[in-house]
């Protein structure tokens, strides 16, 4: 059985009607617009992100997710785990005392920051893994570092610790801990200032909108984009390519969360900006944050995925040049959106394709990545004999029940 995304608009009506909420208000909890809510209501904007549909369901005290979508679905996909190095990052990351014992020198903690950073942007069926197991003593050596640091070297070792826990964040969101990467967003861009190093300060800004967007805080995310971007503007004049890089890559973040929330021409000037600034720089990873043409291309798709444009989002799909992205998370969300269309379009074979490249590059991606998962679902669902045999291996690959 399959989620009728069309459905899914009218029982959230329902419910709201029953719970004596009005549409401004139900906006409101869930963090869009009233312009989006109407839309949703109406069937003219589908509820494409598991993320959101919690978010409706939390709002509207509804308990299993089967009262939105019609079919048996808990609030938690069934055989989710945490990362087992979870636990080890969250006390690392909270502990804050004194160091005891030696203090590694920068140079071998920036090294072993920039390893741990090609572990995660490289396609691998463990990095999930190595990063989980490499960040907890890295953690803990770094801020030991910063503990004992003067001058010039602690503004070193702040970047440093900046760039440490943007991948903290980043690692933490995508095992669900979203709580944790919000405390480490916050501490890399807190770093990030006390360097006084706006590239860097610009970079933790657009990690911060990654965590808020993710908890589904739009408005949020929009507002720590536009101030970073205001922030660098005056700065342009005869800057170098990261800065511009950084520049572009708020951009491109800004432009999915105005999409996000509904503000159409917004979207389409930023990523129009993003695409200038981008024929300036070619394609970069300064600061770990992937930008270029193919990123513009790739956010294109990802804002007509969020404006409901199945076709245009496919059309632009089939003219990227993903394998020209150097890092492996851009090419698993380039996919993954596909899929989705594909899904959208009872396109399955298609779809799985998509899921399959996602599981070649990154098997850790269908244990916990929740749009991964709820993907399968829909797939799974409503398989046919030609699609069962391929889509088999991936829903057990996910630990889901068949």
């Amino acid at each position: 059985m399959e989620i009728d995304e069309c459905a899914v608009g009218q029982r959230i009506a329902s419910h709201r009607v029953r719970r004596g909420l009005t549409q401004a208000e139900l906006a409101g909890l869930v963090g869009i617009s009233l312009s989006m809510m109407k839309k949703i209501e109406s069937g003219d904007r589908l509820v494409t992100r598991f993320s959101q549909l919690i978010q409706f369901a939390e709002a509207l005290r509804i308990k299993d997710l089967r009262e939105l979508t019609g079919v048996p679905l808990s609030l938690l996909p069934d055989g989710r785990r945490g990362h087992p190095a979870t636990n080890a990052v969250y006390a690392a990351v909270m502990q804050r005392h004194p160091p005891v014992g030696e203090v590694l020198r920068p140079a071998l903690l920036a090294e072993r920051v920039e390893r741990t950073w090609q572990a995660w942007q490289t396609a691998s069926a463990f990095r999930y893994d190595m990063v989980g197991q490499a960040l907890p003593a890295l953690v803990t050596d770094v801020e030991a570092a910063l503990w004992q640091s003067t001058g010039d070297e602690r503004r070193s070792i702040l970047r440093l610790s900046s760039t440490l826990y943007q991948l903290v964040r980043t690692w933490t969101k995508r095992v669900g801990e979203y709580e944790l990467s919000l405390v480490a967003a916050d501490r890399a861009v807190t770093y990030a200032l006390d360097a006084d190093d706006p590239d860097l300060a610009g970079a933790s800004a657009w990690n911060l909108a990654m965590i808020l967007s993710a908890q589904g805080r739009t408005e949020q995310a929009r507002a720590v984009l536009h101030r970073a971007i205001e922030e660098l503007k005056p700065r342009l004049d005869g800057c170098d390519p990261a800065r511009l890089a950084v520049f572009g890559g708020l951009h491109l973040l800004a432009a999915t969360e105005a999409a996000r929330d509904d503000h159409i021409a917004e979207a389409s000037r930023l990523l129009d900006v993003a695409d200038s600034i981008a024929a300036r720089t070619g394609e970069t990873n300064h600061h770990r944050m992937v930008f270029g043409p193919t990123n513009v291309a790739l956010h294109r798709v990802s804002a007509a995925v969020e404006l409901g444009r199945t076709i245009e989002a496919l059309e632009i799909t089939e003219q990227v040049a993903i394998g020209n992205s150097p890092a492996v998370e851009r090419r698993l969300t380039f996919r993954l959106d596909a899929a989705r269309c594909y899904v959208r379009k009872n396109e399955d074979v298609a779809a799985i394709h998509m899921i399959e490249r996602i599981h070649r590059e990154s098997p850790e991606e269908l244990r916990y990545s929740s749009v991964v998962r709820e993907t399968l679902r829909q797939l799974w669902g409503r398989r046919k004999p030609a699609t069962e045999a391929e889509l088999r291996p991936l829903v057990a690959a996910a630990n889901l029940t068949t």
